[in-house]
């Protein structure tokens, strides 16, 4: 059982999100939607770009390279619209069992008992992560920050993706924003690339981890959670 710190209001949890929540990848659950809804799967520009970001992750291009390209797709897109179509496909894939791990259900619920605030870390964008926040009562995101002109994505981010050390960069400035100490908060996660934003905390965890990054858990003596 663990034990909370004396002081809610001076800890958080930071919770990622595809693989540690939800047994989907949320990012490319929602393109293939988007591609569909927009009927824009024919066209060359999609081809295109379809084939490169699968060449990118069957040749091992590091993860943030492939999210910054991901988000290529988007340019030109209407901010609102795509909000819209992102709480659909929430609504969509709400509907399948096994959406979410239970055991990690518990735990949000577990620190939001506590009385400390919980956050989403996350290389997915907040048009697919705010109805999943809000159905969790879950009130903060750190996301992918992409950039907005005239109402419209532009396809780029505006700083670091939500990956590796972006997550960490991401959990320590919301400590610093909110007076937090670090050594009471809490982090989780499932992969390797998960680990720098875990390094900042004093309780951190991984969920169904391979055997490389379990491996690693043993020896910093970090928790390992078994979700189903």
């Amino acid at each position: 059982m663990k034990s909370a710190p004396e002081n809610a209001h001076g800890w958080s949890a930071f919770f990622d999100v595809d693989g540690t929540l939800i047994s989907i990848k949320s990012m490319f659950s929602f393109l293939d939607y988007l591609i569909d809804h927009l009927r824009i799967a024919e066209s060359a520009r999609v081809q295109e770009y379809r084939q490169t970001l699968q060449q990118m992750i069957d040749q091992g291009q590091p993860r943030e390279a492939i999210n910054r390209f991901y988000y290529s797709i988007y340019a030109g897109l209407d901010v609102e619209l795509v909000r819209s179509l992102g709480r659909a496909w929430y609504a969509q894939v709400r509907r399948n069992d096994g959406l979410f791990f239970s055991r990690m259900l518990e735990e949000i619920r577990w620190h939001q008992r506590q009385g400390a605030s919980t956050v989403l870390v996350s290389g997915s964008f907040a048009a697919i992560l705010e109805p999943l926040a809000e159905e969790l009562g879950v009130g903060f995101l750190i996301a992918a920050p992409l950039e907005v002109r005239e109402g419209c994505y532009t396809g780029r981010l505006l700083g670091r993706p939500t990956i590796g050390q972006g997550k960490a960069d991401g959990v320590l400035a919301f400590t610093r924003e909110h007076r937090l100490q670090p050594q009471h908060c809490y982090a989780y996660g499932d992969d390797i690339s998960d680990v720098p934003m875990l390094e900042q905390v004093g309780y951190p965890a991984m969920v169904n981890p391979d055997q490389a990054t379990r491996d690693l858990c043993q020896q910093r003596n970090w928790n390992i959670i078994e979700a189903a």
